[in-house]
């Protein structure tokens, strides 16, 4: 944990102001520790990232909580440290999010649901001051890639309890995340107050698709959900390779691929299949819902691009 982030966070539970008691220390970052409010909340700083999570976590959210961190300290830790992998990155969360690069100089943002870190990672390259924050896992993996860098830190916390005070980041997002909470809104409505006046908050959810998409969906998450990770992580393989045969086929291909998009969740890309089958909650919203989740704020843009969008 980096030293500044004492200035941002309050207790979870009480919102009370938060210190820090028995430190491990070494300049501005603290390796251990803990943090307690003056109501008697208290929270371990261990290896590095402050541990919010004490609340017990029902059986579907923690199937979600444990499928990330499954995918992202086992499968795929470095993802997006490729030159090629980070290309990619960059070019999906400026779509994602419709940013460009120069809307994060100086800013402070709240990475919700940071995964590996690889997002943080890259928004910290373009001169903002990071916090990435993931309930599960994965933020031992985020603190690894992210150790060398004095503008980022990690949290781990759930986005229903998160320990920050109100009107604090200048940007917020939240790619591929809420759909995969117990409740999607109300996730939304617990971090938007957290975007100070004026500032930003993009997120990336899935799109609504038609009643054959659900029913398929539906009776293969009936068992994905339930199987190991890695049996689930297998069947995905090959759904990812049909999604990338079908993107080779010239001109019939494209077509192909749109047409079982109606009735199976598939893409090329493996990391999608698994967040999707694998994750005990997986939801599918309108433009109209999310647009009304946006009242009352400013400059709201509302994509369709697909299922997967």
């Amino acid at each position: 944990m980096r030293s500044w982030l004492l200035d941002l966070i309050v207790c979870p539970e009480c919102r009370g102001a938060l210190r820090l008691d028995a430190a491990e220390q070494s300049g501005d970052v603290v390796s251990a520790g803990t943090l307690a409010c003056a109501g008697g909340h208290a929270f371990p700083i261990v290896g590095g990232v402050p541990r919010f999570v004490q609340h017990a976590l029902g059986a579907d959210q923690a199937r979600t909580r444990d499928s990330f961190g499954y995918e992202w300290t086992t499968l795929y830790p470095e993802h997006g440290h490729s030159a090629p992998e980070r290309q990619a990155e960059r070019d999906i969360f400026l779509e994602y999010t419709r940013t460009v690069p120069s809307d994060f100089r100086g800013a402070l943002v709240l990475d919700a649901g940071c995964g590996n870190g690889r997002y943080a990672r890259l928004v910290n390259d373009w001169g903002a001051r990071v916090v990435a924050v993931d309930i599960s896992a994965a933020v031992e993996t985020a603190q690894g890639n992210v150790s060398d860098r004095p503008d980022v830190t990690v949290v781990q916390a759930d986005l229903f309890k998160l320990p920050f005070r109100a009107d604090t980041f200048d940007v917020v997002y939240a790619v591929g995340v809420l759909h995969h909470t117990p409740d999607a809104r109300g996730a939304f409505e617990r971090i938007q107050p957290l975007v100070r006046p004026g500032g930003f908050f993009s997120i990336f959810m899935h799109g609504q698709g038609n009643r054959a998409l659900y029913a398929v969906n539906r009776a293969l998450r009936c068992w994905t959900t339930k199987a190991s990770y890695r049996t689930t992580w297998n069947f995905c393989l090959a759904l990812t390779a049909a999604g990338k045969l079908l993107a080779k086929i010239p001109f019939v291909g494209p077509v192909l691929y749109l047409v079982g998009r109606q009735v199976l969740f598939f893409s090329p890309d493996q990391h999608n299949n698994f967040d999707h089958y694998s994750a005990g909650f997986t939801s599918f919203h309108r433009k109209e819902e999310i647009r009304a989740w946006y009242a009352g704020w400013d400059d709201v843009v509302v994509r369709y691009a697909g299922v997967a969008s």
